[in-house]
């Protein structure tokens, strides 16, 4: 019976797509009808998925939900202290107390970690569809994202952790200065390495070993090695002291994105030209890409992806961009033909000061001190 209907939706679709030949070609726009055959077929397949995977996951048919964080504050006092870069700490931060008291309640709540770049399947034509996606009963997906984790020099002595690390066991970890100025290599200095060992304690929090995903600018290096600056005397030794973290943080479960190589303001207020962009798309291929390896992932500077079909989305979908990685905590998540556009949510002081319910499917915000909160 269920064959049968499958039958009859799909020739419903050969109909459609038949009329859809007629007016599209009549347009010119082959690739256009091509692109909506594929997705259109896809659809009416994913009603007919198998309710479990061979490894009894089951099917998964809610919403895929994205938050993102920036590096931790690790010593409050220095970065909250008398510094003027104070009021963005508090906005775009919150501290590694914070975060690890946010974790255990995503495990209590079913989260489940999944790598974004198994959403999706691209097609040797760039056609994008989402594909299925099965899950251990009862769990949640939830894609975690790094932005900016490049360890700018503004951050220096300012609570923050200075770099990523291979600590003496082979692992990622934090080098970090203390307020009396001793160097320490640790691993609760940022998200990466207390998020590992998390995962270490809790293996059912990652999906077939999903850590997340980091969203790197280019201009003042990438974590915290500075690989944009040909003139620094340690640049060659940058290059292979990160390649080195890298190849570590791939293995072990976590991916890459574009931020942008610069991260300019005008992305934020959306005059950025295409001549500009093409050139920021050019300077991150350059340096970043042959660091961090093939990505197809944007993540918006400033949560900026552009508008379907402005002459700017479309070039970095020529340039290979198929997952386009914004700011909103509205779940959205959609399939074009070409790409597939997926919101994220902040968990940051300032969600925390404005609008903390927002957070509450994730965590409950109470939990958090003072300082995260504070206006």
């Amino acid at each position: 019976m269920i064959k049968s209907i499958k039958v009859y939706l799909l020739g419903i679709l050969v109909i459609s797509s038949a009329l859809a030949v007629l007016i599209l070609f009549v347009s010119g726009k082959e690739r256009i009808l091509i692109s909506y055959v594929k997705n259109q077929y896809a659809n009416v397949e994913s009603a007919f998925m198998p309710a479990k995977d061979v490894n009894g996951n089951v099917l998964y048919k809610g919403d895929v939900r994205h938050i993102f964080f920036h590096s931790l504050i690790v010593y409050p006092d220095l970065a909250y202290g008398n510094n003027k870069m104070t009021r963005i700490y508090k906005d775009y931060m919150i501290t590694r107390d914070d975060f690890e008291k946010i974790l255990p309640e995503l495990y209590k709540n079913n989260f489940i970690l999944v790598d974004i770049n198994t959403l999706y399947n691209v097609d040797k034509d760039g056609t994008v569809t989402k594909k299925p996606l099965y899950l251990p009963a009862g769990k949640k997906p939830l894609v975690i994202s790094l932005d900016d984790l490049s360890y700018y020099y503004s951050m220096a002595g300012n609570g923050f952790a200075d770099k990523l690390v291979l600590d003496e066991n082979g692992n990622v970890a934090t080098e970090i200065v203390t307020p009396e100025g001793k160097k320490e290599v640790t691993r609760d200095g940022d998200v990466v390495p207390i998020l590992d060992d998390f995962v270490a304690l809790h293996p059912d929090f990652s999906f077939q070993g999903a850590k997340g995903l980091i969203a790197v600018t280019g201009y003042e290096g990438i974590l915290g090695y500075r690989t944009d600056s040909l003139e620094s005397a340690t640049h060659p030794e940058d290059l292979v002291l990160v390649a080195g973290v890298i190849s570590k943080l791939k293995s072990t479960g976590w991916s890459f994105a574009s931020h942008s190589y610069s991260h300019r303001t005008a992305f934020s207020t959306g005059t950025i030209s295409l001549k500009d962009l093409k050139k920021d798309t050019e300077q991150w291929d350059k340096e970043v890409r042959p660091l961090v390896g093939e990505t197809n992932v944007f993540v918006g500077p400033f949560g900026q992806i552009f508008s379907p079909n402005d002459p700017r989305r479309n070039y970095l979908i020529s340039q290979g961009f198929k997952m386009f990685c914004g700011v909103g905590m509205d779940q959205y998540f959609r399939n074009f033909t070409d790409s597939i556009v997926m919101d994220r949510g902040d968990v940051d002081g300032y969600r925390l000061a404005k609008t903390p319910n927002l957070l509450k499917p994730y965590f409950d915000p109470s939990i958090l001190g003072f300082v995260s909160i504070a206006k």
